[in-house]
């Protein structure tokens, strides 16, 4: 689609914006959540997205001379990705997991939206999350990746400060594995070796 047949429109898809800006549709679902793409949803519950928020998207991304977050075409096996909403927190991971292994990239998100954004981009390995955040926390990020198999490639980790009682309580996907909080770093390094290798 060219910027002539685009200017004729006045609404897209979600499966046309998602081409039209070379990502993924998740993340198309995830910009219209936070706000990034306006769109409304049909009698039906499809969402149509707004031409004139795609066209000033791009044009922000042109501007800033950024490309827009392209998804990998496979699994990245040598990125971790670090999600809590404490930056103290996020900057001792990411010392820790550099630490135990210097050739992985590890990249941080302080919230839920942002988080899940850079799954469906970057394509990580290895999601070590905390459950208590603002916004969308991590059971919600848990929830989405157990429920779309395009994520099957992904290995979570939790550490929460939660009590075993408060997590069963809200329910976290059969098998991943749930570590509390002060960091038990030996457990972590383990798990994170097994996801790697």
């Amino acid at each position: 689609m060219d910027a002539a047949e685009l200017n004729k429109m006045s609404e897209l898809s979600t499966r046309q914006t998602a081409n039209l800006l070379n990502v993924s549709v998740r993340t198309i679902q995830l910009w219209v959540e936070n706000g990034t793409l306006q769109a409304w949803k049909t009698a039906g519950g499809h969402r149509r997205i707004s031409v004139g928020s795609v066209q000033q998207l791009l044009e922000e991304k042109q501007n800033k001379q950024t490309p827009i977050p392209r998804p990998f075409s496979n699994t990245s096996k040598s990125t971790v990705l670090i999600v809590d909403d404490d930056q103290d927190t996020l900057l001792l991971y990411k010392m820790l997991v550099s630490s135990w292994y210097p050739s992985l990239h590890v990249e941080t998100a302080n919230n839920g939206v942002d988080a899940l954004v850079k799954v469906g981009s970057m394509r990580p390995c290895v999601l070590i999350t905390d459950l208590q955040m603002p916004q969308l926390d991590g059971f919600a990020i848990l929830d989405r990746l157990q429920n779309d198999e395009q994520y099957d490639f992904l290995t979570p980790i939790v550490v929460s400060g939660m009590s075993d009682e408060d997590i069963a309580a809200r329910g976290v996907p059969q098998g991943v594995p749930i570590l509390h909080k002060p960091i038990p770093v030996e457990e972590l390094k383990e798990l994170i070796a097994k996801a790697i290798h």
